[in-house]
């Protein structure tokens, strides 16, 4: 970590705002997904429900919210361990309360 500081108190200013700006937006994105992951079995239940009945979707709902609430928890600790390094979300969406009706999906993190 201190060779990647060292390395960017070196690059041109234009880049060293574009790196600090990403590297910032990764770990404020780590840190709402690392506290706000529980939002996901709400988002889900309501989503199941949609889809079929409130008794299936409730049910439903919670065990898939428990299980993206484990993903998205883990994705936001793998963002701020590696804020350093400016990748896209490994989660997308990349906040929970971003397009509350779509389905969380975990993809590729490269730019």
């Amino acid at each position: 970590m201190a060779a990647v500081l060292a390395m960017a108190a070196y690059t041109p200013a234009s880049q060293a705002d574009g790196y600090f700006s990403q590297v910032g937006d990764k770990f404020t994105r780590g840190f709402a997904n690392l506290f706000t992951g529980i939002g996901e079995v709400p988002k889900n239940i309501a989503g199941a429900s949609k889809k079929t009945n409130p008794v299936v979707g409730g049910t439903g709902g919670l065990i898939m919210g428990t299980l993206d609430t484990l993903g998205r928890t883990a994705s936001g600790v793998f963002d701020i361990i590696t804020s350093p390094i400016p990748t896209k979300s490994l989660v997308e969406p990349a906040y929970v309360w971003e397009n509350f009706d779509q389905n969380t999906s975990y993809g590729d993190a490269y730019l």
